[in-house]
């Protein structure tokens, strides 16, 4: 409530918390005088609501004004990766290309680092990844044999649903399994207390989670394992650690690197 609101409205409500109107003239010139009161009231709401509304739509046209005249110098509403539509099997490669140090990019690790950094995973120099997309059902996942690291990641970027018990049955198939020869009876303990070995459920809203029946132990399994994944999926969402993770890695490409750099910005550009 503005100060003038304030002004008016206070007599008003004075008035009616310290005293009774005792005659039928004083009753009626109060009532006059209150809705005159409310009148003016509603008239000034009325004006600065309007003020407002003008003021919205000034501030939009001369923003949208700045946009073109931006647009037309740098083209900067101009995305190609918008013509095309892409599912998150596209996204899945997408992201596991930039990953794998051996892709095209020629960046080496500079994009695997930037991301495992994220993880807290620590990295070596003579270190050997796998990087895959889209094999054996796991969106994206990350292998290295020497310290032995595991990060499955599964990717909801078009807000597919959860199947049941998928996320155990990666953790099964990717984590317990090749663990499970060393450290027998102590796997899930020995696993589940290790960094190097993570579940990422990458998502494009905060409200888009893992569903229960995702992470429980599928009907068939040894009932001696846990009755929900050991490892707590960590929550990765697009438009924050995605777009994080490739907006400092591009801050460390060469600097004639136009193209890598674009393509990374025009990426971005789809999550932001």
């Amino acid at each position: 409530m503005t100060e003038q609101q304030t002004e008016i409205l206070s007599p008003i409500f004075k008035s009616l918390s310290v005293q009774k109107i005792k005659t039928e003239t004083e009753q009626t010139k109060y009532n006059n005088k209150l809705l005159a009161s409310f009148e003016k009231f509603k008239t000034i709401k009325a004006s600065e609501t309007l003020a407002f509304i003008n003021t919205v739509i000034a501030d939009y046209q001369l923003a949208d004004e700045k946009i073109k005249q931006k647009n037309k110098t740098q083209s900067v509403l101009f995305n190609p990766l918008t013509f095309f539509p892409i599912g998150e099997t596209m996204h899945s490669f997408l992201i596991a290309n930039l990953i794998d140090p051996n892709a095209s990019h020629g960046q080496g690790n500079l994009f695997l680092k930037s991301f495992l950094k994220l993880l807290d995973i620590e990295v070596f120099e003579k270190d050997n990844w796998i990087v895959t997309a889209e094999t054996g059902r796991i969106d994206i996942l990350l292998r290295r044999l020497h310290p032995h690291t595991v990060v499955v990641i599964e990717n909801k970027s078009n807000y597919a649903g959860d199947q049941e018990n998928q996320l155990y049955r990666y953790w099964f198939q990717e984590i317990y399994l090749p663990n499970h020869k060393r450290f027998g009876d102590k796997t899930v303990e020995k696993t589940s207390k290790n960094n190097n070995y993570q579940v990422i459920y990458l998502t494009p809203a905060d409200w888009k989670l893992p569903s229960d029946h995702t992470m429980k132990r599928p009907n068939g399994y040894d009932v001696n394992l846990p009755n929900r994944i050991p490892i707590e999926p960590k929550i990765w969402l697009f438009n924050k650690q995605i777009v994080h993770w490739l907006a400092d890695a591009s801050e460390q490409l060469h600097q004639d690197n136009h193209r890598l750099r674009e393509y990374i910005k025009q990426y971005i550009e789809l999550w932001t």
